[in-house]
């Protein structure tokens, strides 16, 4: 806990010191600050004992400043604090050029991103954690608004706080129902005291946790703030948000979805539908992306579905009461998180040098990039594997596990929920297929081939400064810990996977070490060392074969382009490559295609369901009532003693009906 709060604190200076300080100082006090607040997160996860749970009061009780670091909580805490320490390390080199002015707005917004999400991890007080959850609405608005260059960086702002404050809505009014049911404050006594809930308001209850914490990870249909979101705030702060603060949502979901003791079954298998069917519609979007943050946006919204499918699985184990199936869900969503957190802060941070180097991160102006830039090849290949789901790296385990989560479908005796288990599976596993295909595109179009525009033919690798090296290859060893190491991961986690179990599920995965299987003995298992080193055995073996057997002298000529000579539009575009998918999944992706005068000239963009035509659909009939009321605000003095005077006329008239009620 002390730990923790040394964490809050230097959240706190680091948002003084980038706004105080000059210039460039404040904007690298902030992010060294952020730094050192990572680490400290880190260590109140990694010190925390055993099964302990440490609370602590600041100030008075009806203060409602209650904190608790338990075995959940500090998981999440240790996660948001090594996203944190590795953003931090990437900022402390050059400014990035989608920064705006000094950067320190860009330093001060991270800090503050960090804070709230910290405290909603740590809060053990309801209204304690409805405040940091919007705190954490507010430092996104901050950030996406003010922190980058983006033109659009308006309209992005004005998307997620409308969206991400509707989801806080749901989340106060199902949190007060639960206080008000339970008499307190108090998380586990609200969270207790759902099960005094009818089964329809335990449902409705439910429901609005679920679109509520959705909102932040991205869940159809409150998903589309992250793509116009991510796209205009600075690709370090973006890191941040994509690879920790969306986590979030995943706290809350374990927090208080899973750990509702009486929930009907028919919100398991929502769960896992609505998880399976963004997971597809998230990186079928993707796919048809021409620009490497939409894209990875895009690629957040079908992780987020990922594991919200395997929090799904945990929720029908505890209504089934097979604390087997429960703690199989937790340790796959957990595994996937970290997994996802490594992979996508990387790969925005990749994004960042990109877009410094080349001035765009339009797949169709990149190209050529390998030998200039290296380092952020290898990282942005590494974090695309990953995040195909690729052996044997941590995406790969990620993805297994809730894959092998969902085909324990036999076990829950259940029609419904077979059915809905076995469909999930086929989709996410059409999902991790779309994935290769689109982060093939990320490393073939945008990284390899022939320079597609003058701004790529000059692109260099930034390593003025070693920072941004150490923290590409910091977030490759973790994109490869996880994945090898998982059985390390589970055993880290045991305390949070069993207390949400009410079984030890995390040893029944791992007590055949080296090997990982699901909690059920004799079903399958994965050894993600063996696979390390199987494949890095091939890739030897091969290498060595290749130097042992001389090859047929080569010789060079012309590349053939349908008799003209060749010019870097000739390659696949990014558009040309994703069209195959494109097309197929064109009744899901709703591509609009454009084609100018100039044959080379073709625009394709996505309009995907759920978006901006759809939220305003949904909010016409508000406004429409909010233009009424606006008309009755006249500003005039005798027109407000006109409704005082009625009012009260009426109230005379209802006197003695209301003095009966």
């Amino acid at each position: 806990m002390t730990a923790l709060l040394v964490a809050l604190g230097l959240c706190i200076l680091g948002m003084i010191a980038s706004v105080l300080g000059p210039k460039s100082v404040g904007r690298t006090s902030g992010f060294a600050l952020l730094g050192i607040a990572g680490i400290a997160s880190v260590a109140a996860a990694a010190t925390r004992s055993g099964d302990s749970v440490q609370r602590l009061s600041l100030g008075a009780a009806d203060m409602h400043a209650v904190l608790r670091l338990d075995a959940t909580a500090a998981y999440f805490v240790g996660v948001l604090g090594g996203v944190a320490a590795l953003v931090a390390i990437f900022a402390l080199g050059p400014r990035g050029s989608d920064e705006r002015r000094t950067g320190r707005t860009a330093s001060a917004s991270a800090c503050s991103i960090l804070f709230a999400s910290l405290l909603a991890c740590a809060a053990n007080d309801v209204l304690l954690f409805i405040f940091a959850w919007e705190l954490l609405a507010l430092t996104f608005y901050w950030a996406i608004a003010y922190g980058g260059t983006d033109k659009t960086a308006p309209r992005s702002a004005y998307v997620a706080v409308a969206v991400t404050h509707i989801a806080g809505a749901c989340i106060v009014a199902a949190m007060l129902t639960l206080a008000r049911t339970a008499g307190s404050f108090d998380v586990d006594s609200a969270i207790a005291a759902s099960a005094k809930l009818p089964t329809a308001g335990a449902g409705i209850v439910l429901v609005l946790l679920l679109v509520g914490f959705g909102a932040k990870f991205g869940m159809l249909p409150v998903q589309g703030w992250m793509p116009y979101g991510y796209r205009s705030a600075p690709a370090v702060v973006t890191a941040l948000m994509a690879g920790g603060a969306l986590n979030v949502g995943f706290y809350a979901l374990a927090r208080f979805v899973v750990s509702f003791p009486v929930a009907p079954l028919w919100f398991a298998t929502l769960s896992i539908a609505i998880g399976a069917i963004t997971a597809f519609f998230g990186i079928a979007w993707a796919a048809a992306q021409r620009d490497l943050s939409r894209l990875a946006a895009f690629s957040s919204i079908e992780n987020g579905g990922i594991i919200l499918a395997a929090f799904g699985v945990a929720i029908a184990g505890r209504i089934l009461h097979q604390p087997g199936l429960t703690g199989f869900g937790v340790a796959a969503a957990f595994v996937q998180i970290a997994a996802h957190a490594a992979a996508k802060t990387t790969l925005f941070l990749c994004s960042g040098s990109i877009g410094d180097a080349c001035g765009t991160t339009t797949f169709d102006r990149l190209g050529g990039l390998a030998r200039p830039m290296p380092l952020t090849t290898a990282a942005a290949l590494l974090c695309g594997m990953s995040l195909a789901a690729l052996p044997p790296l941590a995406g790969f385990m990620g993805e297994w596990l809730v894959l092998e989560s969902l085909m324990q479908a036999f076990r829950t005796g259940n029609i419904e929920c077979e059915v809905v288990f076995a469909l999930a599976g086929a989709t996410i596993g059409v999902a991790a297929g779309v994935a290769v295909v689109t982060f093939t595109k990320v490393i073939g179009i945008g990284m390899l081939g022939a320079a597609r525009s003058s701004s790529a033919t000059r692109a260099f690798e930034r390593v003025r400064s070693p920072w941004r090296g150490i923290a590409l290859v910091i977030g490759c060893l973790a994109i490869l810990g996880v994945g090898i190491f998982a059985a390390t991961l589970l055993r880290a986690a045991a305390p949070s996977i069993d207390e949400l179990a009410g079984t030890r599920a995390a040893e029944a995965m791992i007590g055949t070490f080296p090997l990982v299987t699901p909690t059920f003995g004799g079903f399958s298992s994965v050894s993600p060392g063996g696979l390390a080193i199987m494949l890095t055995g091939f890739t030897l073996l091969f290498w060595i074969v290749s130097r042992l057997f001389a090859r047929p002298p080569g010789r060079s000529a012309m590349v053939w382009t349908s008799g003209e000579t060749y010019r870097a539009w000739t390659q696949y575009s990014g558009t040309g490559y994703s069209n195959p998918t494109r097309v197929i999944l064109d009744a899901g992706v709703r591509t609009v295609r454009e084609i100018e005068a100039d044959p080379r000239r073709y625009r394709s963009e996505i309009r995907p369901f759920f978006d901006l035509p759809f939220y305003r659909a949904v909010t016409a009939p508000f406004l429409r009532i909010a233009d009424v009321v606006r008309a009755t605000q006249s500003g005039v003095i005798a027109a407000y003693l006109f409704y005082i005077l009625a009012f009260t006329i009426v109230m005379l008239i209802l006197f003695p009906s209301v003095r009966h009620w």
